[in-house]
């Protein structure tokens, strides 16, 4: 798995005291995570005729939630990914001199459990 702090760079901390926590050049803690993306510790920019209505995001919070966004799907697809090579180990290679796409995998693996099923099911009980 990958190193938390890798994504440090895309997150945003508030710090009460910043001479004391260490930071990145993004303003970030190494030790913050993508729960501290939340508009608390930023100024809204409102609209003077419009009270109670939600203030626009500042362009930097919008860029950092996009950069946590996208660090978020860089890792789900990777865990993705990984979890279909893992199953790619456990189905019979039939001499394929490419690896299987993500739907022929799937389509293996259930063909490979319908076919261990019925050989369960044809064995002679020992009762």
């Amino acid at each position: 798995m990958e190193n938390p702090e890798h994504y440090s760079a895309y997150l945003y901390f508030p710090a009460t005291t910043p001479d004391l926590i260490p930071q990145d050049c993004w303003g970030a803690s190494p030790n913050s995570s993508y729960d501290s993306l939340s508009d608390e510790g930023f100024q809204s920019v409102t609209s003077p005729g419009k009270s109670g209505s939600r203030g626009k995001v500042a362009p930097q919070v919008l860029r950092r939630r996009r950069l946590a966004a996208n660090a978020r799907e860089r890792r789900r697809m990777q865990n993705l990914n990984q979890a279909f090579d893992r199953l790619r180990t456990f189905l019979p290679q039939l001499g394929q001199d490419r690896q299987l796409s993500k739907f022929e995998t799937l389509q293996m693996a259930q063909t490979y459990i319908a076919a261990l099923y019925d050989l369960l099911d044809q064995a002679p009980s020992s009762r």
